[in-house]
């Protein structure tokens, strides 16, 4: 009799450690989402100038490896660094009919989110301008930062740092630049006025030090737009 109970015993133990773990993923937990691809924006496009405030706003859509759906998070600020949002708005579609005020210049960006919370970079923002007055003259649009990026820490060593901008202006025309410099954001220096180059070579002389700059562009008609502070430390 216990020969007997041994043999189904052991029967049962091999049974039980042959069988499956269950479920499609070895490690018990589920196969992570990948990353959507960032949209595409299509309308307005960057710098245009819209004659009518109530705007289709359009893009391409994102996909993502696995094949998953994706929403989108639409962002339209009248700023360049997005603190002053006026539409901030979760979608499904690839448009959406956006009424805005006259006479103002627009930055918008779109990103993408998968099912499972991942969520693309944003597209590339574009700005353009909503006309108020046909034939009227309209603010440059705010300067964009492109060198050093912002918060970036320098080499100790460094000396000089060559700073760079981009600016446009919707209605091309012509645009210069007032540069303003220091270690103190409230109190910032004149370091270059009325120039047309995007660069300025900029003299670092403490090291362990954060420094601030800004960008005043400034049209022929008397429009002046001034840029955010930006910042980098040596």
């Amino acid at each position: 009799m216990k020969k007997v109970l041994y043999i189904l015993a052991l029967v049962a133990y091999i049974s039980t450690s042959c069988s499956s773990g269950g479920g499609d993923d070895p490690g018990g937990g589920e196969v992570s989402d990948s990353k959507p691809t960032s949209p595409v924006l299509v309308f307005p496009s960057q710098n245009q100038l819209c004659t009518t405030n109530v705007l289709n706003f359009e893009w391409q859509a994102s996909s993502n490896e696995d094949g998953s759906s994706v929403i989108y998070i639409l962002e339209i600020a009248k700023d360049n660094q997005f603190t002053n949002k006026v539409v901030d708005e979760v979608l499904t579609s690839l448009s959406k009919i956006i009424t805005l005020e006259k006479g103002f210049a627009y930055y918008w960006r779109v990103k993408a989110r998968s099912t499972k919370n991942v969520e693309s970079d944003y597209s590339p923002t574009a700005q353009f301008y909503t006309e108020e007055v046909p034939g009227s003259n309209h603010l440059p649009f705010a300067p964009d930062l492109i060198a050093p990026f912002l918060g970036q820490i320098l080499d100790g060593g460094t000396a000089t740092i060559n700073l760079e901008w981009s600016a446009s202006d919707v209605d091309n025309d012509p645009i210069t630049f007032d540069i303003y410099f220091g270690k103190d954001k409230d109190a910032l220096s004149l370091v270059a006025e009325n120039t047309t180059e995007t660069t300025f070579g900029a003299n670092l002389d403490t090291a362990d030090t954060t420094y601030y700059w800004k960008v005043v562009v400034k049209d022929d008609k008397g429009g002046t737009v001034t840029g955010p502070i930006w910042h980098f430390k040596l």
